[in-house]
């Protein structure tokens, strides 16, 4: 595709290719102005239903029109028919990446970009759209000076978002199917049901505030079986147990936004915004000389300035603080006095002092726990017993490959392959991957022969007697 025309922009370069379709740089020959072209894949632009999710991103996000949402600029379709949007270019990196970066995220900057996931899906909602599948993968961060600690979140990919019945080109999708990544999914999305609503979305979010914290998701398996009983029957693991020092109205935010039931959820993201403009860690200040340490003044304290310090080392003051500082160095030389008598009559007591024992509140507080970061990357490898059996997508169809066969995917995907070798009974797996692992099939011939069947010999008829007639 490099060099192909999509409308106006030329392509420059491939950014990146996934299971539908890839996403290339490309440039308008006359202005120099660059974007994002995703294309859909050659051999999935027949299938009606995943052509229909691909062109309801660009009806969704035109229908929002958020800054916390990607912008479509244009959509289309080549000569062959293929199918393409026109985005703007995002520089940056995605959510996923920044945590495993990271580790974890400073409780302000979590703050700071839920409250904006939670607006933007605020907004989308109010349209009729459900996302239903937020995960960190289609949150980018992106800089901008014009928001606070400068750097604005983006959502992408509403490609499996739900619009409202009765609009246009709405994706309709049948009982009992999964949409979602099985890492994020609302346990109404577990089990299947028809009528999804917006606090599903609020459940993701949850989710990802929660791994935004720790470092990593509350509900982690290799199997997805697994992943499954979690989201519907497990409780949501301690979030302070791991991380200490996150603030109790925190954690007590996470675990309703987790709730298994939607009705005990909060009602909309509105109400989720004020929870977290609530929570002790500033998700919405907007005084840059606060430290990025997860801790701010409670609400309603008042910032003073900072006063700036000269080449020389003298504190700067007002000209209204001047004509006190003669009277302010008489004040602080009694305070020095003051200090030095205090403190001879404690050397004198010293004696007497005992040292604090060790599990004292003197003590400094031991080290939160360190969570291992999430690979951005996972590798699966498959192999058959015996090899060169055909690898094959089990949703699509697409052929991936012969055994042994090693495929790269995303921490949290679901993978879903399925084993053929002519002779042999197919085999079919799925799963959540998480990890560097390997999948292996013993095939089973479709034919076996008995375990202790008498060996094989010339068949010889009996010669007819003359008391029994011979038969045609």
């Amino acid at each position: 595709m490099i060099g192909q025309l999509f409308g106006n922009y030329r392509a420059v370069s491939l950014l990146g290719e996934g299971g539908m379709g890839a996403v290339y740089l490309a440039e308008h020959p006359a202005i120099g102005r660059r974007v994002a072209v995703k294309v859909l894949h050659r051999n999935l632009s027949l299938d009606q239903q995943l052509l229909a999710r691909f062109l309801n991103e660009a009806r969704a996000a035109n229908a929002i029109r958020h800054p916390n949402i990607i912008e479509i600029l244009d959509s289309g379709a080549l000569p062959d028919g293929m199918p393409f949007l026109v985005m703007e270019l995002l520089e940056g990196e995605s959510l996923a990446q920044r945590i495993a970066r990271l580790g974890r995220l400073p409780t302000r900057a979590a703050l700071r970009f839920a409250y904006q996931t939670a607006s933007a899906l605020g907004a989308a909602h109010g349209k009729g759209i459900i996302h239903r599948d937020l995960k960190p993968d289609n949150m980018f961060i992106v800089p901008d000076q014009d928001v606070t600690d400068g750097e604005r979140l983006k959502i992408l990919d509403f490609g499996i978002a739900k619009l409202q019945e009765g609009t246009r080109g709405s994706v309709k999708t049948r009982t009992g199917a999964l949409m979602g990544t099985p890492l994020y999914m609302s346990p109404e999305q577990c089990r299947g049901v028809r009528e999804i609503d917006h606090r599903s979305d609020i459940y993701s979010l949850g989710i990802i505030l929660y791994e935004m914290v720790s470092g990593r998701p509350p509900f982690v398996s290799d199997g997805f079986g697994d992943l499954v009983n979690m989201h519907l029957n497990m409780p949501v693991p301690s979030l302070r147990a791991a991380v200490p020092d996150v603030p109790a109205a925190l954690e007590a935010l996470i675990i309703r936004m987790l709730a298994k039931d939607p009705e005990q959820r909060f009602a909309d993201m509105a109400a989720v915004r004020e929870a977290l403009k609530a929570v002790p860690g500033g998700a919405l200040a907007t005084a840059k000389s606060f430290p990025d340490n997860g801790t701010l003044p409670p609400a309603g304290t008042r910032v003073l300035p900072t006063p700036q310090v000269s080449a020389v080392g003298e504190l700067s003051m007002p000209t209204g603080q001047r004509r006190h500082r003669r009277w302010g160095l008489v004040g602080a030389l009694v305070v020095i006095v003051v200090a030095a008598v205090v403190g001879a009559r404690a050397v004198t007591r010293s004696h007497s002092v005992t040292p604090a024992p060790p599990n004292s509140p003197a003590s400094p507080p031991p080290p939160p726990p360190t969570i291992p970061a999430e690979p951005v990357s996972v590798t699966v490898s498959i192999t058959s017993q015996p090899a060169g059996a055909r690898v094959s997508n089990l949703v699509d169809g697409v052929v991936l490959g012969t055994t042994p066969l090693a495929l790269t995917r995303r921490p949290g995907d679901l993978l879903g392959v399925r084993i053929e070798l002519r002779g042999y009974r197919p085999q079919s797996r799925e799963l959540a991957v998480r990890r560097d692992q390997e999948i292996s099939f013993a095939l089973e011939r479709e034919n076996p022969e008995p375990a202790h069947a008498a060996p094989r010999g010339p068949r010889h008829k009996p010669r007819p007697t003359e008391e029994e007639p011979a038969k045609l």
